[in-house]
């Protein structure tokens, strides 16, 4: 892929102070990293020569002590029960011996590298509270320093029942009533809230088509927003419905019944089951007790072998009892590690379609099975290009009707960890964790976590971190690249050292422009570069609403189009953004057309004393409608852009937290004071609390 045009800046990371343990350093000149002329330091040899009592001139000769090591970053202090949680110090020994790790504190939860200095590990419901004056330190053998002591505050996964429950969105949307496990059919996954925490298949229920589903199977966080919740079922019989009728899926809580506007369509496909000790040649499809050994493999494995409506079911390992999925119990040594041509799988050659009801069609789905966690690591060492691809459709078969679910995929080459390719269809990419760790010394990775174009592109409830690279700004959370139509949704963007969060920038080569980019209820934090990027190609049909960017290098959102006509960006929260020179948190670096925006109720938090406005062109009030954003924080009377601006600190309940929490404090002056012309688009918060439509609250939470 092409190489957005950019210009080059020094990112300016946030590390925590040092306790130097043993003498400090002298002669340091004020550098945090000692040059290699001072290395050692001198500690003063002694001599009797040239005292006034006229010695003989000879010293005992000078001795030398190494530098001592450093230490440096900045550990999460919060945790949720069923996450896991990680950190890893970085360090450095100008003596060039070997550094042992220890700490003091440890939390019970978690687990210490006294050869790495990392503490991990996923606390639960009854490690919630806090975790304090944890204290790690590093030696070469004669002298020690350490991280300024941090806590860990871990919050309970259990969930307060607030309201009915809300479905907001499924893995699969179609797929069969009959055959696989127990003959039970298609394994479902569903996603929303208050589905309460106990209770599975006698309090907590499900029904499609008014009738109830056969087997349960997990009710937990889901692998996306922590607090996106997760119920897995197998959907059995279903009282034999009509094939191909989409039929709507209903979640009773306590008697209390979902909304019922989310559906799953019976359509005849088979199960084809996937074991690392499974076998090819003695593969029954559908038989979970004969799996085959490989997804694929050019000829023998289940993708080789798969048909419109097939669902392809890997194995991973088994949770135990009562964990979620997000504790991620695989090791990379255990994980999925088969490539071919390239990639773990590339969906080429074969196409699905939509599911009719008849035998033959429906999507080709790749999915975990339930209670697994399914690890898919193909690391940029092991020389794959990838993990999970499709193909440029305009060249080749397949990458069309497509499902990507519930699986754990790391990928540090340059085709990353997903990449839908070019033109694809009907791409369901749901309740993923995807990461790409380890391209951190890859050079040419310039993709995404997930990444592509295509029409009906569903890219939903992902978690995409520690997304790597060595490249020029290039390696960024979500991409999209070319023409087609998306919704972007409930995903949590994190921890992208090399690039933007989420980024739309036409270059497939083929089109010169993008329209219908739906963005929404997506959380994005600790990005390098830009938080949004709305570039070149950029057209008509963008909303992008009820977002939180929280941490980004280069601004929280930034356009550099010529193409951009009536984009909605409506009731999102920017905060601590732009360390770069000239930018702010919203920038502009290229012409915009007449009225190519319509921005309101949006939330610009400020640096002390920054920008609210940035880039070569800058934000003017001649770029569209542009009310009722609230600005704080920033530099006096770079509001001018805003025909109605709210001028006052929005009271967040914790801007200073790990990771910061954005709420509204009452007597906040965010609230009630938004524009109601929102309302048809805007009607529920980040949180998916409802809106009132005829008082609307600035920014993407409501008090």
């Amino acid at each position: 892929m092409k190489t957005e045009r950019t210009n080059t800046c020094r990112a300016i990371p946030l590390v925590l102070a040092l306790t130097v343990t043993t003498l400090a350093l002298s002669a340091c000149g004020g550098s945090s990293t000692p040059s290699a002329a001072s290395a050692l330091q001198s500690s003063g040899g002694t001599g009797s020569g040239g005292t006034g009592s006229g010695g003989s001139g000879s010293g005992s000769g000078g001795t030398t002590t190494p530098a001592a090591p450093t230490i440096s970053g900045t550990p999460g202090t919060s945790a949720q029960a069923g996450q896991k949680y990680s950190f890893t110090p970085t360090t450095t020994d100008p003596s060039g011996g070997t550094l042992t790790f220890s700490i003091s504190n440890k939390p019970s939860w978690a687990t210490f590298s006294s050869t790495t200095g990392a503490l991990s590990g996923t606390p639960s419901n009854a490690d919630a509270g806090t975790d304090s004056n944890i204290t790690i330190s590093v030696s070469d053998g004669t002298q020690s320093v350490s991280l300024a002591a941090f806590s860990i505050a871990v919050s309970s996964a259990l969930v307060a029942i607030t309201g009915a429950p809300l479905v907001l969105y499924t893995d699969v949307s179609s797929g069969p009533n009959s055959g696989g496990e127990n003959n039970e059919g298609a394994y479902l996954s569903i996603f929303g809230t208050n589905f309460g925490n106990t209770g599975l298949g006698s309090t907590v229920k499900v029904y499609i088509g008014g009738t109830e589903v056969n087997s349960y199977r997990y009710l937990g966080p889901s692998r996306g927003r922590a607090d996106v919740q997760q119920i897995t079922v197998q959907v059995g019989s279903l009282g034999s419905p009509t094939a191909g009728t989409a039929l709507p899926i209903k979640v009773v809580v306590n008697g209390v019944t979902s909304n019922t506007d989310q559906t799953f369509t019976v359509n005849p496909g088979r199960m084809l089951f996937v074991s690392q000790s499974g076998n090819d040649a003695t593969a029954v499809a559908g038989d979970i007790t004969h799996p085959y050994r490989h997804v694929q493999n050019g000829s023998t494995g289940a993708f080789d072998v798969a048909k419109p409506g097939d669902t392809i079911v890997m194995r991973g390992t088994a949770l135990t009892a009562g964990a979620a999925l997000t504790s991620d119990p695989t090791s990379a040594a255990s994980a999925w590690t088969d490539v071919s041509g390239g990639y773990f799988v590339r969906f080429i050659d074969r196409n699905g379609s939509a599911p009719t009801g008849a035998s033959g069609t429906g999507p080709i789905a790749l999915i975990a099975y339930p209670d697994e966690d399914v690890y898919i690591y193909e690391s940029y060492a092991s020389g794959a290009t990838g993990g999970i691809s499709g193909v440029d459709t305009h060249q080749y078969t397949g990458g069309k009707y497509v499902t990507v679910a519930d699986l754990r995929v790391e990928a540090g080459g340059e085709g990353g960890p997903i990449d839908v390719q070019t033109a694809g269809l009907n791409w369901r990419v749901v309740n993923n964790e995807v990461t790409a760790v380890t391209g951190s010394t890859d050079t040419h990775n310039l993709e995404a976590g997930i990444v592509g174009s295509g029409t009906n592109s569903f890219w939903v409830g992902n978690h995409v971190h520690d997304i790597e690279s060595a490249s020029p700004q290039e390696m960024h959370g979500i991409y999209i690249d070319g023409q087609g139509s998306y919704e972007v949704a409930y995903n949590w963007i994190q921890n992208v050292t090399d690039g933007t969060g989420f980024q739309v920038y036409v270059d497939d080569g083929y089109a010169s422009t993008t329209n219908d980019v739906s963005f929404h209820h997506n959380m994005i934090s600790n990005v390098n570069k830009y938080g949004i990027n709305i570039a070149d190609g950029s057209a008509s049909g963008f909303v992008y609403y009820d977002n939180v960017v929280a941490g980004a290098g280069w601004g929280c959102m930034r356009f550099n189009t010529t193409t951009l006509s009536g984009a909605k960006i409506y009731n999102n929260t920017f905060a601590n953004c732009s360390t770069r020179s000239g930018y702010g948190v919203v920038n502009n670096d290229w012409n915009f057309p007449a009225n190519a925006l319509d921005m309101e109720n949006n939330i610009l938090y400020a640096n002390a004393g920054g920008s609210y406005s940035g880039g070569s062109v800058g934000m003017g009030s001649g770029d569209g409608t542009i009310t009722h954003n609230l600005f704080f924080n920033g530099s006096a009377g770079d509001d001018n852009w805003d025909s109605h601006p709210v001028v006052a600190d929005p009271l967040f309940v914790g801007l200073s937290l790990s990771p910061p929490d954005l709420r509204l404090q009452a007597g906040s002056p965010a609230i009630g004071a938004g524009s109601t012309a929102v309302a048809s688009v805007v009607t529920t918060d980040y949180l998916l609390n409802p809106r009132s439509s005829t008082s609307i609250d600035i920014g993407a939470y409501t008090h």
